[in-house]
C-alpha cells in the first residue's frame, strides 16, 4: 500500500469532487484551491531540504513541517484568513490519514495545540574530517562533488547538471574571474555565481572526459550522476557522515555569514527566492552582534 504524502492528498481531493462528500460545494472548492497551495508549498520544502515530494511519506509529515509551511505562505504576504484556511484543510487532510490509519499523530492539529510557534529542525553541519571520509568512499568525479557543495551552497541537482560549457574564466583560474552558470535550479529561474577560490580549485583536479560535457561526469548514457543524493545518503551511511549532502548548503550559507557576508548577498548567491527565508533558517545560528553586521548595509555585501 502506498502511504506517502502525495497519495493521501491525491485520494483526499478526488474524494473533496464526488458529489455525495458530505461538505459543501463552497468548502469542497476552497479545499481544493488549499490542498494546491499545500502540495505546491510542501514541493519547496522538500526542495530546500534535499528530498523529493514524491518520496514523503504521511508519517514524515511534521509539525515542523507544518511551521514551515505556514511560514513560508507568510512570506508570500497572503492575508491570516487564507493562511487558516489553508491549516483548515491541512488538518482535514491529515485527518483523512490517521483515520486510515496511515498515521498515529495529526501534526496540524499538534502545531495548532503548541500555539501555531514556528518549529525549524536543527541544521547538522558535517565536520571536514567527515565530510573528507564521505568524499574519500565515493567514486570517480563524485568524490569531488560534496567538497565543491560545500565551497558553493549550491543544491544538489543545480551542481550534478553543471555543464563545462556553463564555467567561464578557467583560462585564468584565480577568484574574480571565474563564473557558473546555473541552468537547472528550483523554479527554473537561471543564476550565475562568481566562484571562490576553493571551487576554482577542485575544478582544476576533475580529469575531463571526450565523452561528457558534464563537470561530474560518469560513463552512463546520460553522462552524469542522476541520483548523487541517494548514493551519498548511503556512503554517508558507510562513513559516519551524520548528515544530508544538502547540509552542506546550509553549512556554507552560514560560515559565509559569519564572516561577514550581508544576509542579501548570501541570499542571492545560495538562490533563496526570498532573504526572509535566508533570516528564518540562519540567523538563528549568528550572536546578536553578527546578525546586527549582516543585515546592515555597506562593503560586507560586496566583499
Amino acid at each position: 500500500m502506498d502511504w506517502s504524502f502525495g497519495a493521501g492528498l491525491a485520494n483526499f481531493y478526488d474524494a473533496l469532487g464526488l458529489e455525495s462528500s458530505s461538505w459543501g460545494i463552497d468548502t469542497r472548492k476552497r479545499y481544493r484551491c488549499s490542498l494546491r497551495q499545500i502540495l505546491r508549498v510542501v514541493d519547496n520544502i522538500c526542495e530546500d531540504n534535499g528530498h523529493n515530494v514524491e518520496e514523503l511519506m504521511a508519517a514524515e509529515v511534521t509539525t515542523a513541517l507544518v511551521s514551515d509551511y505556514v511560514a513560508r505562505r507568510r512570506e508570500e504576504g497572503v492575508t491570516v484568513a487564507t493562511i487558516n484556511r489553508d491549516l483548515t484543510a491541512f488538518m482535514n487532510l491529515m485527518k483523512s490519514m490517521k483515520n486510515a490509519g496511515w498515521i498515529d499523530v495529526n501534526p496540524v492539529q499538534l502545531y495548532e495545540k503548541q500555539g501555531m510557534k514556528e518549529i525549524l529542525p536543527d541544521i547538522i553541519l558535517p565536520t571536514e574530517k567527515c565530510l573528507q571520509k564521505l568524499s574519500d568512499r565515493a567514486p570517480g568525479t563524485l568524490t569531488h562533488f560534496a567538497h565543491f557543495l560545500n565551497v558553493t551552497g549550491g543544491r544538489v541537482t543545480e551542481m550534478a547538471k553543471l555543464q563545462w560549457s556553463d564555467i567561464s574564466g578557467m583560462g585564468t583560474p584565480i577568484e574574480g574571474r571565474v563564473e557558473a552558470v546555473l541552468r537547472h535550479t528550483k523554479g527554473g529561474k537561471i543564476r550565475t555565481i562568481a566562484l571562490r577560490q576553493e571551487a576554482i580549485d577542485i575544478l582544476n583536479k576533475i580529469p575531463r572526459s571526450n565523452a561528457s560535457q558534464f563537470v561530474f561526469w560518469n560513463g552512463t548514457e546520460h553522462g552524469f550522476y542522476k541520483d548523487p543524493s541517494n548514493l551519498f545518503w548511503e556512503y554517508g551511511q558507510e562513513t559516519g557522515f551524520n548528515a544530508r549532502l544538502h547540509d552542506l548548503r546550509h553549512k556554507f550559507a552560514i560560515e559565509r555569514l559569519k564572516e561577514g557576508w550581508s544576509i542579501y548577498r548570501v541570499q542571492k548567491y545560495i538562490g533563496h527566492g526570498s532573504v526572509l527565508t535566508t533570516e528564518r533558517y540562519y540567523l538563528r545560528y549568528l550572536s546578536d552582534a553578527q546578525q546586527a553586521s549582516v543585515r546592515a548595509d555597506g562593503d560586507n555585501g560586496f566583499r
